[in-house]
C-alpha cells in the first residue's frame, strides 16, 4: 500500500506486528463503517471527508515526528506529474468508486474485495514498469477472481448485486495505479504525500459534491466521516509507518493485510447478514490470496534474516 519505504534500522519483530496488525485492522474498518455513514450522504462528499479525516490523521503523525529517522527528500518539480496523478486517481477517483460500490454492496462484499488492491498493484507493475510477477501474485489473481464471481451474484444468475462490486474493484484498480505512482515518489516523506493527497482530493470531492447539491452535509455525517477517515486512513498510516521502522516493510504488509478480513467480520456483526456457503468459501479464498502476496513479499524482502 505504501511502497518504497524502508526501516533504515535493526529488526524488531514484537514492537512491529501489534503495529502492523492495528494499522490493517483500522484500515478493514473503513468499508462497513463508511456504509453506515454513506446510507444518509452524498458518496462523492463522503469521499471528501474521508480523505480530510486523513488529512488531519496525518498531519498530527507529523507533527508528533512519526517519520523521523525515515530518509526522505523534499518534492522537486520533476514529481509533479505523480503527484497530480496521486491526487486525480487515488485521491478522487478510488475513493468516490469505492462509496458508490459500498453503498450497492454489502459490507461484506466492500471489505475483501478490497483485498484485489494488492493485486491491482503487482499486475499494473509488470504490465506498465516491467516489473516481475510470481506464481503467488498469479495465483492470488484467480482466487481473487473467483472470489469476485463468488461476491456478485454471478453463479446465481443475479445482474443487479454485480454494480457495487464491480465499482469497488475499480477503486482497488484506481488505488493500484496510486500505488505504482506513489512508489516513484518513495523518496519523499510518505506523511507529507498523503497530506497533500488528503487535502487536496478531499477539497475538490467535498467542493464537487456542494456544487452539484446545492449544500453540504449534515454536520453529524461530516463529523462521523471526519472521524472514519482520522482513524482509518491518518491513523492507520501512522500505525504503519511505526511498523515499517520496527521491521520492514514486506513484514508489515504481510500482517497489515488482515485489514479486509477485519472489515469483513465485522461488517456481519453490524449489518446482521446471513452467513452464506458462498460467503465462507470468498473468506477462505481471500484469507489463501493474502497469504500467497504476504509469503511473496517476505521471499522477496532483502531484510528478511533470522532473528
Amino acid at each position: 500500500m505504501f511502497t518504497g519505504v524502508g526501516n533504515g534500522g535493526a529488526v524488531n519483530i514484537r514492537r512491529g506486528i501489534p503495529l502492523a496488525l492495528g494499522a490493517g485492522i483500522l484500515f478493514g474498518l473503513s468499508a462497513p463503517l463508511s456504509k453506515l455513514i454513506v446510507a444518509g450522504m452524498d458518496p462523492i462528499a463522503l469521499a471528501g471527508v474521508l480523505y480530510l479525516g486523513a488529512f488531519v490523521g496525518v498531519s498530527v503523525g507529523h507533527l508528533l515526528g512519526v517519520t523521523r529517522g525515515l530518509q526522505s527528500e523534499p518534492l522537486q518539480r520533476s514529481d509533479a506529474p505523480y503527484v497530480l496523478t496521486m491526487i486525480t486517481v487515488g485521491g478522487v477517483l478510488a475513493p468516490v468508486l469505492l462509496m458508490f460500490g459500498v453503498r450497492a454492496a454489502s459490507g461484506f462484499t466492500a471489505s475483501l474485495l478490497l483485498n484485489f488492491e494488492g493485486v491491482a498493484t503487482a499486475l499494473i507493475a509488470w504490465m506498465f514498469f516491467k516489473e516481475r510477477v510470481s506464481g503467488a501474485v498469479w495465483g492470488a489473481v484467480v482466487l481473487m477472481t473467483a472470489t469476485g464471481v463468488l461476491l456478485t451474484g454471478v453463479t446465481t444468475g443475479g445482474r443487479s448485486s454485480m454494480v457495487g462490486p464491480l465499482l469497488i474493484m475499480g477503486a482497488a484498480i484506481g488505488w493500484g495505479v496510486d500505488n505504482n505512482v506513489s512508489a516513484r515518489l518513495s523518496h519523499c516523506n510518505p506523511l507529507v504525500l498523503v497530506s497533500i493527497k488528503g487535502l487536496a482530493a478531499g477539497l475538490f470531492s467535498l467542493g464537487f459534491s456542494w456544487a452539484t447539491r446545492g449544500g453540504l452535509p449534515a454536520p453529524r455525517s461530516l463529523l462521523a466521516g471526519l472521524g472514519v477517515g482520522c482513524i482509518s486512513y491518518g491513523v492507520s498510516l501512522v500505525l504503519f509507518i511505526l511498523s515499517l521502522k520496527a521491521m520492514g516493510a514486506a513484514r508489515t504488509g504481510a500482517f497489515f493485510a488482515v485489514g479486509p478480513l477485519a472489515g469483513a467480520l465485522l461488517s456481519l456483526v453490524i449489518f446482521r447478514s446471513p452467513f452464506t456457503w458462498a460467503m465462507a468459501v470468498a473468506l477462505a479464498l481471500t484469507a489463501v490470496s493474502i497469504a500467497l502476496v504476504a509469503s511473496e513479499g517476505l521471499r522477496s524482502d532483502g531484510t528478511q534474516q533470522p532473528d
